[in-house]
């Protein structure tokens, strides 16, 4: 009888138990992941539709608020006049999915010899590093409908324009907004940066643009989430005064900013918008009156500003792990895959549950 357990390789459940570990290590690394759910209250929508069935994409609907007034009185049948009754109006949005793969391999086993690693185990880590990160890079392209000019770092080219049959395509221009008094991007210059003032707008505009933001339910209370550039939080905590800021800091502090997954890695809140910064946020060098200024696109999203889907062989919390001998058995290759699609959501060709705010942002500091 063995006195240990070993899985060989190319075990079935070798492969099974590396692509949950994979799964799972790419996922908890995501920045992305507190942000995704399947109730339309969360920011990222989790479509699992086709994680049980065939397809390629998935149509999701909205339904629109009933705008007419009604009628008064009880002598009044609802039929009579035109207000009494209104036909529901649906819009629809489709997302794709597509399979994505990424692998990596040793160079023989006299490679391996030379060092102390464990190759599987390097590969996963490995692995693991780039599917989060890439994971993280299409939401935000999505989101922002633009890759901008960022290479360091980054997975995708700048050429880079979606993929699985969702195009990047920009906010309309009643979901797009500018940082200080700038109105457009050729007027945006050196002063126009994020602010706290700048929050209040968004904000307001949320609740007036059409179609509205839905705001976040947390502890009963609404809420959104300011998603900005590290230079753009930069600029922001340099031209605040110290009093400000540390009202900013009081909700990340108090209980329920502490219990709340979505204030995890938060700068701070204000005007019930929970401030987040992440690298990945859209750069691009083009703006101002001489086409030569550097900005970047902070997000004020709301529910439902996106929409992820993944098929049934894989996805953002089912990543495939297989494995092979190649060369005369000397070299290990380690496969992995994933099916899915991101987008930002859009009925009726407007943006849905998101604001952008395009502002100076000095590419270095």
């Amino acid at each position: 009888m063995a006195t240990s357990t070993n899985f060989a390789l190319n075990d079935p459940l070798a492969r099974r138990v590396w692509s949950q570990s994979l799964s799972l290590e790419a996922v908890k690394d995501m920045y992305f992941s507190k942000f995704i759910g399947e109730s339309l209250d969360s920011m990222l929508v989790l479509k699992t539709d086709l994680a049980k069935g065939a397809g390629e994409s998935i149509t999701v609907g909205l339904r629109m608020k009933l705008t007419k007034p009604g009628v008064e009185g009880d002598a009044n049948d609802i039929d009579a006049g035109t207000d009494g009754r209104e036909g529901m109006t649906f819009f629809d949005d489709k997302i794709g999915i597509d399979t994505l793969s990424m692998g990596t391999s040793s160079a023989g086993k006299m490679s391996e010899q030379r060092v102390p690693y464990d190759i599987r185990k390097q590969g996963m880590d490995a692995l693991r590093v780039w599917w989060s990160e890439m994971f993280d890079e299409l939401i935000m392209y999505s989101l922002a409908g633009a890759r901008g000019i960022t290479t360091a770092g980054m997975l995708q080219p700048v050429s880079f324009t979606g993929r699985a049959e969702n195009p990047l395509i920009a906010p309309d221009a009643a979901h797009q907004a500018y940082g200080g008094n700038a109105t457009g991007k050729i007027d945006v210059d050196t002063s126009d940066k994020p602010s706290l003032m700048g929050i209040e707008k968004l904000r307001t505009k949320a609740g007036l643009v059409a179609p509205t933001l839905t705001p976040f339910k947390i502890g009963g209370s609404s809420k959104y989430v300011y998603l900005i550039h590290p230079i753009q939080a930069y600029l922001m905590r340099t031209s605040t005064t110290e009093n400000d800021w540390l009202k900013v800091h009081l909700a990340t502090d108090s209980g329920l900013g502490k219990q709340a997954m979505m204030y995890s890695g938060a700068m701070g809140e204000y005007a019930d918008a929970i401030i987040h910064e992440s690298r990945n946020v859209v750069q691009f060098n083009d703006y101002g009156a001489a086409g030569n200024l550097p900005a970047a696109r902070a997000l004020f999203l709301g529910a439902q500003s996106g929409l992820i889907a993944y098929g049934r062989d894989g996805g953002p919390s089912n990543i495939k792990w297989y494995e092979e001998l190649k060369n005369g058995g000397k070299q290990l290759y380690i496969s992995t895959y994933a099916i899915f699609g991101t987008k930002q959501s859009r009925f009726n060709n407007k943006t849905f549950g998101l604001l952008a705010e395009d502002s100076y942002c000095p590419l270095t500091v």
